[in-house]
């Protein structure tokens, strides 16, 4: 006769996350938002676009949270260096300024998407819906072929 394994429970993926603000009142704001959330794992923090390149080879995120307006290389600047790697890492944009200008040219670095810090209510599932993107692109990429 068989006897069952107990049956164990699934693990949901946690998404990897890197915060990059030159605020740390945001990075905490946007810490305390993401928390909650079991399927998000805040792996690093940066204050600015050359500390969130170093962050990326070392921490290995998935998503990145990017702020546009930052001292020493801006977000735009940094999604331009970070898009370049072979690494499949989405960037979503954070911002207070209503710019189109600004908000075009970081999806024209490859940003995913821009949202506004005074809207962050859909955070939540900008993320989920980017790591579930990803994930599947990754997938496709490494499917074994017929």
């Amino acid at each position: 006769f068989h006897i069952a394994e107990p049956r164990r429970e699934m693990t949901t993926h946690r998404c990897r996350i890197l915060l990059v603000d030159d605020n740390e009142r945001v990075r905490e704001s946007l810490r305390s938002l993401l928390a909650p959330h079991d399927d998000i794992e805040i792996v690093g923090e940066a204050s600015d676009g050359e500390e969130a390149i170093i962050q990326v080879a070392s921490c290995q995120p998935e998503i990145i949270l990017m702020d546009i307006n930052m001292p020493r290389m801006n977000g735009i600047q940094a999604t331009n260096v970070i898009k370049k790697s072979p690494k499949e890492t989405a960037i979503i944009g954070v911002c207070f300024v209503d710019d189109g200008y600004a908000i075009d040219a970081f999806l024209k670095a490859g940003a995913l998407a821009v949202v506004s810090k005074e809207r962050l209510h859909d955070l939540h599932g900008m993320i989920q819906r980017a790591c579930a993107s990803r994930a599947s692109a990754f997938a496709s990429h490494t499917r074994p072929s017929s």
